[in-house]
């Protein structure tokens, strides 16, 4: 018994010194930033994701850190992960929103006289209300949410059953069968954002420019080929691996002006 007692203090004391560490840590991060040694403040909180995985604030806080480097290639990838994580934040829905423009500017510029849109192309009803229920709203609502009704349902179950007031009886009949159809509404949603949530469908170009080829590894003559730059947000159409299958190359599409190859090196996976 004194061994279990003891064992449980070492655990107690060891969780509460880690957790005072992590603090100290992030604080330390907190504080390059604010020095505006943003170089220091990006090691530091990479390090915590390594050792204690990701949230929506600290990688909010490194995509803040990576764009006062000028890097938004890697700013664009934090902030997209700590909207997956965090849909409804209003700071990293600004600040993404202000990424995006700035990168469509970059994007533009390198048009040398061309007009070609820069911008996704715009999407239709249904994939308008897929995007608002699978990415702009998080799984863990659409789980509450589904919760909440399967318990209304049971309620209503109970009321049928047990009540033998006519009306109430009613009332629980067709309210549980609503419940129902709530409950299983919601937790397709759930499933929708949890599969959304874990795709691997879009990417974030990472080179300083990158020319989209007509083949991968090849470009054909005459072509000059589009120019993307640093930040912008990709569809991954498909990709070609070698021998070992490793993936060398990406095919990806930006809106219709914009489709071609590039190489893996140049794409971060969101």
């Amino acid at each position: 018994m004194k061994a279990r007692i003891l064992t449980l203090l070492l655990m107690v004391v060891a969780f509460g010194w880690l957790t005072t560490e992590a603090a100290v840590t992030l604080a330390e991060a907190d504080s390059a930033y604010n020095d505006k040694e943003y170089g220091k403040a990006i090691e530091i909180y990479n390090n915590i994701r390594q050792e204690e995985g990701s949230n929506a604030a600290l990688l909010y806080n490194l995509g803040n850190s990576y764009y006062q480097e000028g890097d938004f290639g890697n700013a664009m990838i934090c902030y997209l992960r700590a909207h997956r994580l965090d849909p409804s934040n209003k700071d990293i829905n600004a600040n993404l929103t202000f990424l995006r423009s700035k990168v469509d500017d970059a994007n533009k510029a390198e048009q040398k006289g061309r007009r070609l849109r820069v911008t996704p192309d715009e999407e239709g009803f249904f994939q308008s209300v897929r995007r608002t229920v699978a990415v702009d709203t998080s799984t863990d609502t659409w789980a509450v949410w589904g919760a909440v009704f399967f318990i209304l349902f049971v309620s209503g179950v109970a009321l049928y059953i047990f009540t033998r007031n006519v009306f109430a009886r009613k009332v629980g009949f067709f309210g549980s069968i609503v419940c129902l159809c709530g409950t299983v509404i919601f937790l397709c949603f759930a499933f929708m954002g949890a599969r959304a949530y874990s795709a691997r469908n879009e990417g974030v170009v990472t080179g300083f420019k990158v020319t989209l080829l007509t083949e991968p590894g090849k470009q054909v003559e005459g072509d000059k080929g589009n120019v993307l730059t640093k930040g912008t947000v990709v569809q991954i159409l498909s990709e070609e691996t070698d021998a070992e299958g490793n993936i060398n190359w990406y095919k990806v599409r930006l809106n219709s002006d914009y489709i071609g190859w590039i190489e893996a090196e140049n794409l971060a996976v969101i």
